[in-house]
């Protein structure tokens, strides 16, 4: 029986994978493309004997990147593995000001176009940031400059130049002069265009022309807000001498998030040899830091700092060793609880070629199913039994994308461990902010 079609091959505009699951691609293909490139992008290849294709395994990075098939450039897409993932409430609790939906809609972005690409949401995010704070803190600065004035005195007069120029060319009328004058035109303003330009330059990279369209409506918009300032080249170094103090205050969020850009933070430089052929960034990171600070909006409920190791101690008591013991997030609760919770992003629905007895699988909705590795319980178990963290309450966070009809699923619970270890759901799909409630009350419930 022949084998099935392979899903890549020369000649397709788009290849298309989601994050950490495979795909199948011919051999002409991986042979037009340089190894050192596969590699860049993060993509692993298998080939089983007797098999004519190769397996691709993509890694956690979700996004878009441009590669060279035999001169032809191809779009790489990387999609979440979780369907109807909203990226934008994701972006708004881990990096944003949790109104990243509202200042989009009032920069009449189109945001259907730009929630259908991973890359558009990064972008357009960023830009209607820049908008947003344009439009209301774009300050003036004030800068020397030095002019030949008609008939009239501005500021300090040249003395030396009136001299050896003006009145040696008889021109005692030309008055050489120095003096400050506001303007749009700084060096905190002009390190913001750059940045709009440099989001410009990538959105060219996003396949999909309703979210290009989109990107590119809504930053000419804010370019126009910087019309009086410079186009200069800028390295992110350049932050480091601005004075973000004062007047200037309101300039540091918006500078960090433009850093954040130039630097490849979200652009990775570690993905594709230049930053303006690949746009991609770590949902798993993403999703860590999003629920970092929604249990840090929980009310009435506190984070619990500490540092706790697990120490190798030989039969003379002496220190062999030792390794730091690090939950992803230790939570008082509203009732003095100690919670210890572990969030799971990389482990939704995770490679097929983990062993049956290693993990057990949950269908929490109708549209997800989640496999939950017997490692994962026992570490959590482990670190409810620390000595320093000692508690009876510890959980796995696991994501799911709720339909708008679908319950918020109930905790689940591991018995025959003490403690016993629990697994909780987080909504991140299209209504997740309306369950952030849900969230709480099933932590409180535990």
């Amino acid at each position: 029986m022949p084998d099935a079609a392979a899903d890549w091959d020369v000649g397709m505009p788009t290849l298309l994978i989601a994050e950490q699951s495979t795909a199948r691609a011919t051999n002409a293909l991986i042979e037009a493309v340089p190894a050192n490139r596969w590699q860049d992008l993060n993509l692993t290849f298998q080939k089983a004997p007797g098999d004519e294709d190769w397996t691709v395994r993509a890694a956690d990075f979700t996004g878009i990147a441009r590669v060279d098939v035999e001169g032809v450039p191809v779009h790489l897409k990387v999609t979440p593995k979780i369907q109807g993932l909203d990226l934008f409430f994701l972006a708004d609790w881990a990096y944003g000001s949790k109104s990243v939906g509202k200042k989009l809609t009032d920069a009449r972005a189109n945001l259907a176009a730009l929630r259908s690409e991973p890359a558009a949401c990064l972008l357009g995010w960023y830009v209607a940031e820049v908008l947003a704070f344009a439009t209301r803190w774009l300050r003036r600065g004030y800068v020397v400059r030095e002019e030949d004035l008609i008939g009239r005195v501005r500021g300090r007069i040249d003395v030396a130049r009136y001299l050896n120029r003006s009145l040696a060319q008889a021109r005692p009328h030309v008055i050489p002069a120095r003096f400050t004058e506001p303007t749009h035109d700084t060096a905190v303003n002009r390190y913001l265009k750059a940045g709009l330009r440099q989001a410009a330059v990538l959105a060219r990279a996003v396949p999909l022309d309703t979210a290009r369209t989109a990107l590119d409506e809504l930053t000419r918009r804010t370019l126009a807000m910087f019309a009086g300032v410079s186009d200069v080249s800028v390295r992110p170094q350049d932050a480091r001498r601005f004075n973000l103090s004062g007047p200037l205050r309101h300039y540091a969020p918006i500078v960090r998030f433009t850093t954040a850009l130039l630097e490849g933070t979200y652009v990775s430089t570690e993905i594709g040899g230049h930053t303006q052929d690949a746009i991609m960034w770590s949902l798993n990171g993403l999703y860590e830091q999003a629920l970092r600070n929604v249990l840090d909006a929980w009310p009435g409920a506190s984070g619990v700092r500490g540092r706790h190791r697990a120490t190798l101690i030989d039969g003379s008591g002496r220190v062999n060793g030792s390794t730091p013991v690090k939950p992803d997030y230790v939570i008082r609760r509203p009732d003095g609880v100690r919670l210890v919770l572990d969030a799971k992003y990389k482990n939704v629905m995770p490679s097929t070629s983990i062993e049956p007895d290693e993990m057990i699988d949950l269908t929490p909705t109708r549209g997800q199913r989640i496999r939950v590795r017997r490692a994962d319980i026992y570490q959590a178990v482990a670190y409810g039994r620390h000595s320093g963290l000692r508690t009876d309450q510890v959980a796995l966070l696991y994501p799911i994308a709720l339909r708008p009809d679908e319950p918020y699923p109930a905790p689940l619970r591991v018995r025959g461990f003490s403690p016993v270890c629990h697994i909780v759901f987080f909504d991140v799909g299209s209504h997740a902010d309306a369950h952030r409630l849900d969230l709480y009350q099933a932590l409180e419930g535990l």
